[in-house]
């Protein structure tokens, strides 16, 4: 049996996956994942059915797979360097004793990660893609009394993201992260946005997921089911959790520039309003503004200090409160007062 892991901010929009999907459906028995949050928006976009969601990374996922032989894992990836560096480190990282191939849709490259011994290389040659070799996974060094990870793929202009943080922007393609007492010290090759890494604590320099984009280009959504409810989410810095919690809400408080513009891109297909908690720092992870109708973002000073206080004094430190959506709007609205600088309604 073969798993098809579909992986890619952008995935499901490209007419390649549902070829692929079709084309070894009618080889193979299969089953088909999705990894990774604006993935899924991709799939719920395109309209398909029968992909399962998976909110783990695809090293994990793959990892706990039962009962398949080979695994394919279909990349959009944003050149062979990313790709080959991406199957690398999974690689490394998957427990799975059957064969791991990987193909990029949009070079038409094949990668053997791990061999076996079905004909789904030969089938995938057939279908046009040609063969390239994996690079290397993570490559960490040690100097003095630094780790040193070295981070491959990525381009000068592009946003670093640690752990879907934005942590600065790369000016050099030699870029490296010097780790000492599991405290990040020094990044080579990129402008440090201190306000980024200082949310990063503690960190596994092995474990770390490392991103870099140049800012995903958002697409017109069409509203695909309303959800009703009647809790209020709380989403911190951390819209990549959306999907785990999209159930019995009927809006959501969004803390973070960025993250209240992928929050109110994904919520809106949803018929779900935000209260967006910003400070005008907003890097560029999205292009483009999508709210559904009653959003309101509030502009403070600073977004982290005002979230922490709207977390504390409304959420009472929970993800979820039991609230009517338009009550709880104005009454953020008086509890911050005048810390509020400016009010933008959609």
């Amino acid at each position: 049996m073969l798993a098809l892991l579909f992986h890619g901010i952008d995935i499901f929009y490209d007419e390649g996956s549902k070829d692929i999907l079709e084309k070894l459906s009618s080889i193979y028995s299969t089953k088909s994942y999705i990894v990774g949050t604006m993935g899924i928006t991709s799939l719920f976009d395109s309209g398909i059915d029968g992909v399962e969601l998976v909110f783990k990374r695809p090293s994990v996922a793959i990892s706990e797979l039962k009962g398949f032989d080979s695994v394919l894992l279909v990349l959009k990836a944003r050149s062979i360097e990313t790709a080959r560096t991406f199957l690398g480190a999974i690689g490394e990282r998957a427990t799975f004793d059957g064969e791991i191939l990987g193909i990029d849709i949009k070079t038409k490259k094949l990668f053997e990660v791990k061999r076996g011994f079905s004909d789904l290389k030969k089938n995938l040659n057939l279908l046009g893609f040609i063969e390239e070799p994996v690079g290397k996974g993570i490559e960490i060094t040690k100097e003095g009394q630094y780790l040193v990870r070295k981070i491959r793929g990525c381009n000068p202009g592009e946003l670093l993201l640690f752990n879907g943080l934005v942590v600065g922007k790369i000016f050099d393609k030699d870029v490296r992260i010097y780790v000492r007492n599991k405290e990040i010290e020094r990044i080579q090759g990129v402008e440090i946005k201190k306000h980024g890494l200082e949310k990063l604590k503690k960190v596994d320099i092995f474990s770390l997921k490392v991103d870099s984009t140049d800012g995903f280009e958002t697409k017109d959504a069409v509203k695909i089911r309303d959800i009703m409810g009647e809790n209020i989410l709380l989403i911190n810095h951390d819209a990549y959790s959306i999907y785990q919690n999209l159930s019995n809400i009927a809006g959501a408080v969004t803390v973070g520039d960025d993250t209240t513009r992928i929050s109110g891109y994904i919520l809106q297909r949803f018929g779900i309003p935000i209260i967006g908690i910003v400070d005008g720092d907003k890097d560029g992870v999205i292009k483009g503004e999508h709210f559904y109708k009653s959003s309101v973002l509030f502009e403070v000073e600073g977004d982290d200090i005002s979230g922490d206080r709207i977390r504390s004094h409304f959420f009472k430190g929970h993800t979820k409160i039991k609230s009517d959506f338009e009550k709880l709007k104005k009454d953020i609205e008086e509890y911050l007062g005048e810390e509020i600088i400016r009010k933008i309604e959609y």
